[in-house]
């Protein structure tokens, strides 16, 4: 028989800036480049990277939260996904995209994907383990833990790494041999997961050394605003707050800085750091159990204990030292994830297993009977009756 390409549809919860919309973009935009029929999918509004969709053709269907109700929303990614005749649908954030699956005819391949090792995540997913037929995760450490619930037992399970585009030789930074060390923070500034509360602890032992540098703190969050009161440069020891990047200025960001900072104390496998070590900087992070030892090593950067704070400065200094060290790591970084996680071999991976030619897929409905999310606290507010009671607050709410 004949290879089918298979007609991807990408659904999620929603495309806010993150890790999450980065890899359906990039996914999506290397299916394209291989001529594969793709469109995504998401039950929100905003769609943060909607000019690098754009860019690379990808057709993106959003839905207004704030104007429809979540029955209405559903149906309407029905009737679209119903007009693109997928082959493959992949879940791809939050519960809702999981409740897809419920809906879809017979015959269409049902992937999902975990890419955070915190058990909020895996419990959200369990109750649609009888709608998968694959469940992927994105480091050993989250496989491991999928494996051992009891909900997956009949599900099967993959551990598909993520990945990122690797500029070529001009868009890396030449290194850093002699001038101040340029760290890079990119992210939220948070204190859930991302722990930016400590990095005035950190700048504080960074000045103490004596060592210049300069320090971007690139994103928004919360803590902003503390730590810029808190965060005051002195002479070649100097740190800036450039706000929310683009996903376009992503590049010149990373060629710009040496050094790669996340002190997080939970992440999946988070793509700021692939993208990082792809343009040669060298991380100084978090020695988590999930995902980052499978990219960071002696030999590609410097792992940090969780609990030890000090050892991020500590880190820091330590290749201001040795900047034969750093050359060195900054090379091995960039050759790392150029073989094992580039978007290339991301989606070889993805390809690999899903089905290798389409089976006949059952007759899509005319309409749809939308039921209450299996995870709903309180299913009766789905009812017909609250149902309209709903539709009507959120015109009020407009």
């Amino acid at each position: 028989m004949p290879f089918e390409p298979p007609r991807i549809a990408l659904v999620t919860g929603g495309l806010p800036l993150g890790g999450s919309t980065t890899f359906l973009c990039n996914f999506a935009g290397e299916l394209r480049r291989r001529k594969m029929a793709v469109e995504v999918f998401s039950f929100e509004k905003e769609n943060a990277l909607a000019a690098v969709f754009d860019g690379q053709k990808i057709s993106v269907f959003c839905q207004d939260e704030r104007r429809l109700i979540f029955e209405d929303r559903l149906r309407a990614i029905l009737e679209k996904l119903r007009d693109f005749q997928p082959s493959v649908v992949l879940a791809n954030l939050g519960s809702a995209s999981f409740e897809v699956f419920r809906y879809l005819p017979p015959g269409i391949f049902r992937a999902g994907i975990c890419h955070t090792d915190h058990p909020r995540e895996r419990n959200m997913i369990a109750p649609y383990a009888a709608h998968l037929d694959l469940l992927a995760a994105v480091s050993q450490k989250i496989f491991r833990e999928l494996s051992a619930h009891p909900q997956f037992k009949n599900v099967s399970l993959k551990h598909l790494s993520l990945g990122v585009g690797v500029p070529g030789e001009a868009g890396v930074r030449r290194c850093n041999l002699h001038g101040p060390l340029q760290i890079l923070y990119l992210g939220r500034l948070d204190r859930e997961q991302k722990r930016a509360h400590l990095f005035p602890q950190i700048f504080e032992q960074l000045k103490a050394s004596g060592i210049p540098f300069h320090w971007t703190m690139a994103g928004e969050g919360p803590e902003q605003a503390v730590l810029e009161q808190a965060l005051k440069s002195a002479p070649q020891q100097t740190v800036s707050f450039p706000g929310k990047i683009s996903y376009a200025q992503v590049p010149e960001l990373m060629k710009a800085h040496d050094i790669f900072l996340l002190a997080s104390d939970y992440e999946g496998l988070p793509l700021s750091l692939l993208e990082a070590m792809g343009h040669g900087l060298v991380p100084v992070v978090s020695n988590l159990p999930s995902g980052i030892p499978e990219v960071v090593d002696a030999t590609t950067g410097i792992l940090v204990p969780v609990d030890y704070v000090a050892g991020y400065a500590r880190g820091i200094i330590h290749l201001h030292q040795h900047r034969d060290e750093l050359a060195a790591k900054s090379a091995v970084a960039r050759e790392r994830v150029k073989t094992e996680f580039s978007v290339e071999a991301m989606t070889d991976r993805w390809l690999a297993v899903f089905p290798k030619n389409a089976a006949a897929v059952g007759e899509w409905p005319s309409r749809w009977n939308i039921r209450a999310p299996l995870p709903a606290c309180h299913p009766v507010q789905f009812s017909p009756p609250l149902r309209a009671l709903r539709r009507l607050a959120s015109k009020f709410r407009q």
